[in-house]
């Protein structure tokens, strides 16, 4: 006789397996084995038209649905079907929305073929989003089998503005047990893989949405930012993400453990084929004035024009100090650099180092503050069907030397250490200006000491939680990609802790094989308008016309 967690198991496996199973027409026999690299079998598997479809560029898919030329059926179809082929190489969907992805999408030709308009600035456009989204009429697990059953009658609030806007919801993808790793794995649904390497993994939180993207099964995804979920899982597989200030994107309808606690805030984030895109996702949601609906978000309009024109400052930080960089993201750094020091035309660019601040000192600050009941109320949910902590889940939870459960006086006093973390680092940004009255405009960093990781072994967050602790907007750009001959791992290497050295024994390129490399940058709070902009010139520095 089946156990409670197994029959749980058991539905949310079903859902999604007869979710997928409604694909048109079929999906044909796959190699097997599967190579490692899958990024190939698309055009193998899928029609000529199917792969164009889901390799044009977001917004000229908006236009060419705007002009007529492609239906929203003929898209949303196409990428259900890319979709269904992402789920059996990577495992990274929990459900596909097919029903309602064409209903919405018939809705939409029928408007456009009775009024010759469009329904937004997103007419058409397919959209994804990790499984914690509320949707309505769905079961909505948050990655607990406890929750298997749990149904919502309501979409998030952001899921109904994209909509609003024309966007067309059409799946939902896999997250890490307790929304709270780095990689993607959970007694539900197993291991979510990374399309350009399958021993390495694709990232987390919102590491559903990174395999999808670096598959190009969805053109832009949505996921959650509280220590990198986001931008990590975008650089894992190559794309761009964005973890924006908090309070900006709504935050209504997400389901989970923690509701309720505010010492480091999350903000959901885009997830994208582009910088246009994630640029074109900020512009119109916040052009949308959700603070009118969701109270707790801040009237911040959006810049057109946010950057000083003709100056741009760029801080370097080569290492955090604590874990340094591996040799592809040094040599993605230097890329960058090397580019930026030749100059970009109509622009003068001041490149300075930026010292690492304390970051050891912020990590201990902020996993105390991710669970200040102890992850009292994470494991009672885990036990009550019996299931087990995952040992990620065990290292960020049970065992990190910070997480202990608070009293009202001891969280007053992180809130206060927090808080005066923030100032100090807001004097030292400061201070990069204090020559010439123009402070640093964004930061250049990497976005995790190594790539990709080998499975199990994502276990160091600070390059993307440090800046979610100050609450600075951060997006992922990629690079390049390992090589296995430029990216030798260093001689006589000596290592400045037991974190560093875990890292750098771990390494060496052969097993990071196409693995690609990102970077990050970072900009001030409420300054998510010069980050992209920012971006934009590192990207034309790098030949990108973006």
């Amino acid at each position: 006789m089946a156990t409670v967690l197994e029959t749980l198991v058991a539905k949310a496996v079903a859902i999604r397996d007869e979710s997928c199973a409604k694909v048109d027409p079929p999906l044909p026999e796959l190699p097997d084995p599967l190579p490692l690299n899958v990024t190939g079998l698309p055009a193998l598997v899928l029609t000529r038209e199917e792969c164009e479809i889901t390799e044009t560029e977001p917004i000229e898919l908006v236009e060419k649905m705007a002009k007529g030329e492609l239906t929203a059926v003929t898209v949303v179809k196409a990428y259900l079907r890319r979709a269904a082929l992402a789920q059996k190489v990577l495992n990274c969907l929990t459900e596909l929305l097919w029903d309602r992805a064409v209903a919405r999408a018939t809705e939409i030709d029928e408007y456009f073929k009775k009024t010759g308009k469009t329904l937004g600035p997103f007419h058409g456009l397919p959209i994804s989003s990790k499984e914690h989204f509320s949707v309505k009429d769905r079961y909505v697990n948050a990655s607990f089998v406890a929750w298997v059953e749990k149904k919502v009658d309501r979409d998030a609030h952001v899921i109904e503005v994209m909509e609003s806007l024309g966007a067309v919801l059409f799946a939902r993808s896999t997250q890490p047990q307790t929304i709270m790793h780095v990689e993607t794995e959970t007694i539900l649904y197993g291991t979510s893989y990374n399309p350009y390497n399958r021993n390495l993994s694709c990232g987390g939180s919102t590491g559903g949405e990174g395999a999808l993207l670096g598959f190009n099964a969805t053109p832009l995804g949505m996921g959650t930012d509280i220590g990198g979920s986001a931008r990590w899982p975008a650089a894992c597989n190559g794309r761009y993400g964005m973890r924006p200030t908090a309070a900006r994107i709504p935050m209504g309808g997400l389901i989970g453990p923690t509701a309720g606690a505010e010492s480091i805030s999350g903000a959901i984030g885009p997830l994208a084929q582009s910088r246009r895109t994630m640029e074109y996702f900020m512009k119109h949601i916040i052009g949308s004035k959700p603070w009118i609906t969701e109270p707790g978000l801040l009237p911040v309009p959006w810049r057109e024009q946010a950057l000083t024109p003709g100056k741009l400052k760029i801080g370097v930080l080569w290492s955090d100090g604590v874990v340094n960089p591996l040799p592809p993201v040094k040599r993605a750094l230097k890329i960058v650099v090397d580019a930026l020091e030749k100059g970009v035309p109509g622009w003068d660019i001041e490149i300075i180092p930026w010292e690492p601040k304390q970051h050891d000192y912020a990590w201990e600050l902020t996993s105390q503050l991710y669970y200040t009941d102890g992850g009292e109320k994470v494991l009672e949910l885990l036990a009550s069907v019996g299931e087990e902590p995952l040992p990620l889940t065990k290292w960020i939870l049970t065992e990190n030397p910070y997480v202990r459960k608070q009293d009202i006086h001891s969280l007053w006093e992180l809130h206060t250490k927090r808080d005066a973390f923030r100032q100090m680092y807001a004097e030292y940004w400061n201070e990069s200006g204090k020559d010439d009255g123009h402070p640093a405009d964004v930061i250049l960093c990497p976005a995790a000491p190594g790539v990709a990781c080998l499975h199990g072994t994502s276990k160091y967050w600070s390059y993307t939680s440090q800046w979610n602790f100050l609450d600075y907007p951060g997006a992922v750009f990629p690079v390049t990609a390992v090589d296995q001959e430029l990216d030798v791992s260093e001689k006589d290497y000596s290592p400045m802790n037991h974190q560093d050295k875990f890292f750098y024994d771990l390494y060496s390129p052969e097993k990071f094989v196409d693995a690609p490399v990102n970077l990050q940058l970072v900009a001030r709070r409420f300054n998510d308008d010069v980050l992209l902009q920012a971006m934009k010139i590192v990207e034309n520095a790098l030949g990108r016309d973006s």
